[in-house]
């Protein structure tokens, strides 16, 4: 059949000129149904209308496969939480064609795409669409995660399923590395995805990337027992409620003598960004050098009104103890720092990100370099 051979030519070409996004294409199955007008993806299966296929021509269909699979790779669906569906289907589909464009693949008319948004994640595109195009009125998009289309929309992903399972998620990320290095002898890794190394040298992290996953991980999975399931109240016992949507983040910014003025603005310039990507988490800031100067909450959307104390030593274990003593639901801190102080022995029990100036070791934590 025509659309058949279409998708098996589009694959074949993608792993020769993209071998990256042809493997991972090559793992999609065909499903031909007439129920829905363009295609779809549920991770496992490349799900189309036929006629909208035979409709495009061979560059268009290598466009809509690679697209596919990297709304799987990135883990879009996810790393959505509580964002409205349609409206974060539109940031990541910019985000993705933003990729393929740089990575050589023909961008269809009528696609969405904006070289505005270049090298920018879908979480920093959200809030640009929900601030400066939609003025806030992102509520008119309902929360499905399906775009309709016309025949002749390359518009985003219909995605059957919300989230991947478990198991196709490991599958995806065990396709993505076994693609990489493929790619990677054959000297066409695509550009922008060195981001998606997991074996990657510190230097070589983009540390964004990396602290987004980790906030975006720890909304998807963090429980508290406070307050308790009511579902579950009548039978005696309390199972835990997700309390994503209030997740707290503990940021510690390093004032310490080693730390100049430029070097203090990229900090709190950074620290300003995540304030902006997630407006509903409440972020724990501690000034500190070798002792703790203040503590402040901010929630997003607050105006940031703070003094920066210090120009000491830089002695990271009161930070440790002052979390310890006064934030003891805390999981997850971001350091920003130059790496170079008096750590503590022993590492706690909450996940530790190194925001780093420079290489160098710390002895526990992920250390992520935020200056070339």
């Amino acid at each position: 059949m025509q659309h058949e051979q279409l998708l098996t030519k589009a694959k074949s070409k993608l792993t020769m000129q993209h071998p990256y996004f042809g493997m991972l294409a090559s793992r999609l199955k065909h499903e031909s149904r007439n129920d829905i007008s363009t295609y779809a993806s549920n991770g496992v299966r490349f799900i189309y209308n036929p006629i909208f296929i035979e409709r495009r021509t061979l560059q268009e269909v290598m466009f809509i496969l690679t697209n596919c699979v990297m709304h799987h790779i990135l883990a879009h669906q996810q790393r959505r939480l509580n964002r409205k569906g349609s409206l974060w289907q539109l940031a990541t589909d910019y985000a993705i064609n933003n990729l393929l464009q740089s990575s050589g693949l023909h961008i269809p008319q009528g696609a969405n795409y904006n070289k505005e948004y270049k090298k920018m994640f879908a979480e920093e595109i959200y809030e640009l669409l929900k601030e400066e195009h939609f003025n806030g009125l992102e509520n008119a998009f309902d929360d499905s995660n399906e775009i309709l289309k016309d025949e002749n929309s390359f518009a985003n992903t219909q995605n059957i399923e919300d989230d991947l399972s478990s198991e196709d998620e490991s599958n995806w990320e065990y396709a993505a590395s076994v693609a990489k290095e493929v790619a990677q002898r054959k000297s066409a890794l695509p550009s922008g995805m060195q981001r998606l190394s997991k074996k990657i040298k510190v230097n070589a992290v983009d540390w964004r990337f990396e602290l987004y996953n980790a906030i975006n991980r720890h909304m998807r999975n963090n429980y508290a027992f406070m307050p308790p399931n009511k579902k579950h109240i009548y039978r005696g016992f309390a199972l835990p409620s997700l309390t994503s949507d209030t997740l707290n983040l503990c940021v510690a910014v390093d004032t310490s003598g080693s730390i100049d003025d430029a070097l203090l603005a990229v900090f709190i310039s950074e620290f300003q960004n995540i304030m902006q990507n997630f407006p509903s988490m409440k972020i724990e800031l501690i000034i500190a050098d070798a002792k703790v100067h203040a503590h402040y909450t901010f929630q997003g959307g607050e105006k940031m009104d703070f003094a920066l104390k210090g120009g000491g030593g830089t002695d990271y274990r009161p930070v440790f103890d002052y979390i310890e003593a006064n934030l003891p639901m805390n999981t997850m801190l971001l350091y920003f720092t130059d790496g170079d102080g008096w750590f503590p022995k022993y590492p706690p029990n909450y996940e530790v990100l190194w925001a780093l100036s420079r290489e160098a070791k710390v002895p526990f934590g992920r250390p992520l370099l935020i200056l070339s």
